[in-house]
């Protein structure tokens, strides 16, 4: 799974805020559950102290210290309960203490004797005893009705409660993350259901190209937000082929009407000319006679990309060789290529395309022709087309001046220019790649463009092969190179 997608984002959302309950939530029941267990074990240690003072002390002086050690004993059963207790009398004299127990370990022997304070009153301490866990004790002064002072001690040992933390503490760093691995699992399983229409859109408008704007977006009947996209997607569609509709039909009918009159202007200036006219004035017949008829390309230009963007021009494909083709083109441009000795060279593959060969040959023509102008004298322009997989690829390179790095996502532009590898001297109009970027996408292949200042150019299309073609590559034919 990506990171940086949609689901990615809103599963690592999930994840990390499940984290910080779970840890917030553990946190929260260790420290709980210890506040407790110790607060039981404080509660039960001073209920301990406060019923031995008033149910035996009280009789100690009657009944003597041997029946209350009997009573205790039966009563409390210290040894087996694991618990600590110790009476002594203010003198020093020690009244009762319980033996040691095993489970937990505590040696009551080693329990430090506590001296009886003036203020008579109770609180807990630790203790940590040689081999065994901590000890809480709570002390609890007592005072006979004759005014004698006794001092009551009951304890228990924290390795129960310790090891029951221990325990807890394990199980919630064991399940924490397995239940986060099985909330991100979960989490992009759940949302590849609600995101599986927008995937769905998203595949269904890459398809959707300038000549493809007829089609529409399924309408998700969801109710929900996807449902308002689909529908404002397809709002949206409409709108841009409406505004790219009325711009088609503008050129169209732009171009179509300037044709007539700038044939007539074309037909009066060539007429005038048969008549001896000064010098002056039939250099300005002949300037505008030149201008007419660039602009009369001009108009040619657009009317055919408006024609060829609309689907008017139809374009009749037949299966062909786009070797055959190439070496046709390098054949029809090799003259001009001499007069500036260039080397021109053409490497080609076997391979059937349907296309129209006039069309096609429009672009390869187009193609040459500028790299030819742009390549100084002496250069090399290649003509190479190979199969890559299920498409023919047509590449033509040159050593040429090459193109700024700013012009280059504009090139296919209509009227654009670069002050290098464009300009009015050299005789273009500017339409030429646009009308080639027409020609491919008609034919439903991609144009590409790479250059850099001084390092030449290199234009890649790309055709599908025909059905019948191969997708692999075919032993190459023998390279042709016209100087």
């Amino acid at each position: 799974m990506r990171l940086n997608t949609l689901r990615a984002r809103v599963v690592t959302w999930y994840v990390g805020l499940l984290a910080t309950a779970l840890i917030l939530f553990g946190a929260t029941l260790y420290f709980g559950v210890r506040e407790y267990l110790r607060t039981s074990l404080q509660h039960s240690l001073t209920g301990d102290a406060r019923a031995i003072g008033a149910t035996f002390l009280t009789f100690e002086e009657q009944k003597g210290a041997a029946w209350m050690t009997g009573e205790i004993t039966e009563a409390y059963a210290p040894e087996l309960s694991g618990r600590f207790i110790r009476i002594t009398r203010q003198d020093g004299q020690l009244l009762y203490r319980s033996g040691d127990t095993r489970d937990p370990v505590i040696e009551s022997s080693e329990v430090a004797t506590q001296a009886i304070r003036s203020d008579d009153e109770a609180y807990f301490r630790s203790e940590t005893l040689s081999g065994a866990h901590e000890l809480l004790i709570f002390t609890q002064p007592f005072r006979s009705s004759s005014g004698i002072r006794y001092l009551i001690e009951t304890g228990a040992s924290l390795g129960p409660i310790q090891h029951v933390l221990h325990s807890l503490l394990l199980i919630v760093l064991l399940i924490t993350p397995l239940i986060l691995i099985a909330a991100a699992f979960g989490g992009q399983m759940l949302m590849r259901l609600p995101l599986q229409p927008l995937v769905e859109l998203t595949e269904r408008a890459e398809h959707i190209g300038t000549s493809k704007l007829g089609e529409r977006l399924p309408v998700l009947s969801t109710h929900d937000e996807m449902e308002t996209l689909s529908l404002s997607l397809n709002r949206m569609i409409t709108r841009l082929e409406d505004a790219l509709s009325l711009n088609r039909r503008f050129s169209a009918d732009v171009s179509h009407e300037l044709r007539t009159p700038l044939t007539i202007m074309r037909g009066e200036l060539e007429h005038l000319l048969e008549y001896k006219l000064p010098g002056a004035a039939r250099d300005s017949v002949e300037s505008a006679l030149d201008e007419i008829g660039r602009m009369s390309k001009i108009v040619e230009g657009l009317l055919a990309i408006a024609r060829l963007d609309s689907g008017a021009d139809s374009i009749d494909t037949v299966p062909a060789d786009v070797s055959k083709l190439c070496r046709w083109v390098v054949e029809q441009m090799h003259l001009l290529a001499e007069e500036k000795a260039i080397t021109l060279h053409v490497d080609t593959n076997p391979m059937m395309v349907s296309l129209d060969a006039a069309r096609m040959k429009q672009v390869l023509v187009n193609l040459i022709d500028n790299a030819i102008k742009y390549t100084p004298d002496g250069g090399v322009i290649e003509l190479n087309s190979f199969p890559s997989d299920s498409n023919a690829v047509i590449e033509v390179s040159d050593t040429g001046i090459g193109i700024p790095p700013a012009a280059l996502p504009h090139v296919f532009d209509r009227f654009y220019r670069t002050d290098k590898a464009r300009s009015r001297g050299s005789g273009g109009t500017g339409l030429g790649l646009s009308i080639v970027k027409a020609i491919c996408n008609a034919h439903g292949g991609s144009i590409a463009i790479r250059s850099a200042e001084a390092a030449g150019t290199t234009v890649r299309i790309e055709l599908p092969l025909a059905a019948s073609a191969p997708a692999v590559a075919a032993p190459p034919t023998p390279a042709l190179a016209v100087l």
